[in-house]
């Protein structure tokens, strides 16, 4: 594969300067993340079983998997692979009130950890005002997930830090990650597929990490017992593509917010041609753009494909779409490479503000539903806005080939 230079790291002329200072933006940018997981982290050492999604899903699941009962009680119960009973087993068996804590810091730190070592990989020796700006933008929308446990943070923050190993070309710690990715959420499999169709590093190793994957849960029970759950968890994915309530953010959910819906069987149809025009368009625009971009080209079309798709996707789950808005954001705001659409950036933080920030002010108006059409209309906007600089870079790119081969 051809090496392409790096982006150069951001200049003076950038519009997104405060704070002046950059110790000033790398202080302002951690403080966001640290003093409201301090208050959630107050809040739930208190009252550990108050707005919290834990109790009847993850820690019913990682008790029965050590006792051999069934995970998996329909849409209603846990959603995920078996792997993921054994993960949140160490947050489990401890008292209820730390592993709540624990649960919740842990997811924090992934996605905070996952924005500074994107910036790093980004502007290298000037990460400190992109980390605040990404910060700005993502962490309102991870705030609800954070607050009631949910996997989704988790899952975003980890996803995250793949994407982060993927940018530095760190081929095994990518596919380890992409898998762990996975073991929280089987909708991590989409990362698995797309990454290998450009990144060829990745196409041998990744049989050894799906094998990886594929045995980790034998490793903590019977083979009879794991086999059986496996069988549970592929009719449990199927009940959930099926589900049909108004109360999820996908496309779906702009549709029903207008009195219509794609049937299940329509629906199952769209995901399949969304998800092979997903894989065209990331691979005609990774051969066209420079690096890092490929990557952050990806994180957009991964993540925007989860949130449009996924059949049972709640407002909580944007913290998985969040620091992809975020790394967005600050690489339209500081990137030399994004002089002439600086102005995206400014769009891409008012639209994500608007996402973390309206449903809780409008609520009294449309109670819980208003997020369930703005949310994914507002991610085919990032979506459309990405794209078209996508476009516009590989046209450049065309024409400057053309004036080197005839000055």
């Amino acid at each position: 594969m051809m090496q392409t230079p790096p982006i150069p790291e951001q200049t003076e002329s950038a519009p997104a300067l405060w704070p002046r200072k950059a110790r000033s933006a790398l202080i302002a940018g951690v403080l966001l993340w640290v003093v409201p997981m301090l208050v959630i982290g107050v809040m739930v050492a208190l009252r550990p079983t108050h707005r919290t999604v834990t109790l009847d899903s993850y820690h019913v699941a990682a008790g029965n998997w050590w006792v051999g009962k069934s995970l998996y009680v329909g849409p209603s119960g846990m959603n995920y692979l078996p792997h993921f009973a054994v993960l949140f087993s160490p947050f489990h068996f401890v008292p209820l009130w730390l592993g709540e804590v624990l649960w919740r810091f842990c997811a924090a730190a992934t996605l905070a950890g996952g924005l500074w070592g994107l910036m790093r990989a980004l502007f290298r020796s000037a990460p400190e005002r992109p980390f605040f700006w990404a910060t700005v933008v993502a962490m309102p929308l991870c705030m609800t997930s954070l607050r009631n446990g949910n996997a989704n943070a988790l899952f975003g923050g980890v996803t995250l830090l793949a994407m982060v190993a993927l940018v530095n070309r760190r081929w095994w710690l990518t596919l380890g990650l992409m898998a762990l990715v996975t073991a929280i959420k089987p909708l991590g499999v989409v990362l698995l597929l797309l990454a290998p169709i450009f990144y060829g590093p990745l196409r041998w190793r990744l049989p050894v990490a799906l094998v990886g994957l594929a045995v980790f849960p034998f490793l903590f029970a019977s083979p009879d017992y794991v086999c059986s759950q496996y069988q549970a968890a592929w009719g449990n994915l199927q009940a959930c593509a099926v589900v049909t309530e108004h109360r999820f953010a996908d496309i779906n959910g702009i549709l029903r917010t207008f009195g219509t819906a794609f049937s299940p069987t329509v629906s199952k149809l769209v995901r399949v041609l969304a998800g092979g025009v997903t894989a065209v368009v990331w691979w005609w625009g990774a051969r066209r753009v420079r690096e890092p971009l490929p990557g952050l080209w990806l994180y957009a079309l991964a993540t925007g494909y989860l949130m449009l798709f996924n059949p049972m996707n709640e407002e909580n789950s944007y913290s998985i779409l969040a620091p992809a808005l975020g790394g967005w954001a600050a690489f339209f705001l500081f990137s030399p490479e994004a002089e002439r659409a600086r102005g995206l950036g400014w769009v891409i933080v008012a639209m994500a503000l608007s996402m973390g920030l309206l449903p809780n002010i409008v609520r009294p108006l449309f109670g819980n539903y208003f997020a369930l059409f703005w949310h994914p209309s507002m991610t085919l906007v990032f979506l459309a806005l990405v794209g078209c600089f996508v476009w516009r870079s590989a046209a450049h790119e065309v024409i400057g080939e053309k004036a080197c081969q005839h000055p």
